[in-house]
């Protein structure tokens, strides 16, 4: 029965007391944790994580008084900083559902998403009582660590504590929420198994069918940004994650909240998602539950076949610059433009160069670089919605 509630045998470990208290989702929101009750927590959480409150304001630096998360990194916390080794299942299984759960009626779906709906299966059907639609989401469900397995094992290891302040956080439907759910905030095991079940039937059904195109997004988004991190550093690399971010004064700010929190010395892990389109996401987990995260979306991946209108365009312009055409759908400076093209950077320029007096490409500086982006009229010649999701 998925009902009552079950005393602690012996005092939660330290780490785990930590993880409850210092480390919670998407430091976008500040939690009550200090409610007497469950329904009263709901109230409140609904009230703190509401759709206005969710919305994001203003880019950086556009008015006075805009509205900033900080997130100050420590020297600790700096020296181990680094890109995830590989895609964290587990990861693109929370931000594929935040993907689906997402209201923009001004973005057009992308592939990903389509697909998604129509293979989602009745038996995952439970997350959409987890998962709101407006951050921040439950952080227990997501540990960053690149196996299935160890990921959903660590899900079934998730502390009580953090049940009972996280699940309450989750629901913001209409009346009372659903049963299972205060079952899994008492941490009833019945109701663990039927979220350890959820998670795995959603990846094989929406996420594994997908994972070699995802894998290789994420690799080519790391490897498009060493050359960042080669000449310009973490502070560089952190700045052009998202244009949400930027790095001021040894913190890391984002146009959304005002808040400020720090990872505790932990550093953090960079993790590009090939299907996550929104804005960053700082995920809070200890050492013992994969570390903290910022998870971004990452850059699509250039692929012939996801661009069928501009096919010709080798023929028109040489396969290379039909290349740089290709990765300019997006902004990059000459270094990301040469890594993700796979050529020198003196090569990248020249193309570049070559496009540009064309009209299809225009170069901007940006300190002691350039960044290269698209025209409309080159934008035109791609004629179409390159999103491969």
């Amino acid at each position: 029965m998925l009902g009552g509630t079950t005393a602690f045998a012996a005092p939660l470990p330290n780490c785990y007391i930590r993880y409850a208290i210092d480390y919670l989702r998407y430091f976008s929101v500040t939690f009550s944790c200090d409610c007497p009750s469950y329904d009263a927590n709901v109230a409140v959480q609904q009230a703190s994580n509401s759709d206005l409150a969710e919305r994001p304001r203003a880019v950086l630096g556009t008015a006075d008084g805009v509205p900033l998360m900080r997130v100050r990194l420590s020297r600790e916390d700096l020296l181990l900083t680094r890109f995830g080794e590989a895609p964290a299942p587990l990861v693109e299984v929370s931000a594929g559902l935040l993907e689906l759960r997402r209201r923009s009626p001004a973005v057009a779906p992308g592939r990903w998403t389509v697909r998604a709906k129509r293979a989602f299966p009745a038996t995952a059907r439970p997350l959409l009582d987890l998962i709101p639609a407006t951050l921040p989401s439950p952080s227990f469900i997501d540990p960053p660590v690149p196996d299935l397995g160890e990921g959903l094992a660590l899900v079934r290891a998730t502390p009580r504590s953090v049940l009972r302040v996280e699940v309450p956080a989750s629901w913001r439907g209409p009346g009372q929420p659903p049963s299972w759910l205060r079952a899994l905030a008492d941490g009833e095991p019945e109701a663990m198994d039927i979220v350890v079940r959820a998670l795995r039937d959603f990846y094989f059904a929406c996420v594994a069918p997908y994972w070699t195109r995802i894998a290789a997004t994420f690799r080519a988004d790391v490897a498009g940004r060493i050359p960042v991190l080669a000449t310009g550093g973490l502070a560089e690399v952190l700045s052009t994650l998202h244009e949400t971010l930027t790095w001021r004064d040894d913190s890391l700010e984002r146009s959304w909240r005002t808040g400020e929190c720090s990872f505790g010395g932990h550093g953090v892990q960079l993790l590009p998602s090939a299907l996550w389109t929104g804005p960053p996401l700082f995920c809070g987990h200890p050492p013992e539950f994969g570390g903290n995260a910022l998870i971004y979306p990452a850059r699509p991946l250039v692929a012939d076949h996801d661009i069928n209108p501009s096919r010709d365009l080798a023929g028109l312009l040489g396969q290379t610059r039909a290349a740089v055409l290709r990765a300019l759908r997006i902004p990059r400076s000459t270094a990301e433009l040469a890594a993700c093209v796979g050529t020198s950077a003196p090569s990248a320029s020249e193309h570049a160069t070559a496009l540009r007096a064309s009209g299809l490409v225009q170069t901007v500086r940006r300190g002691r670089g350039v960044n290269h982006s698209l025209t409309p009229l080159g934008r035109s010649l791609l004629n179409g919605n390159l999103n491969a999701h």
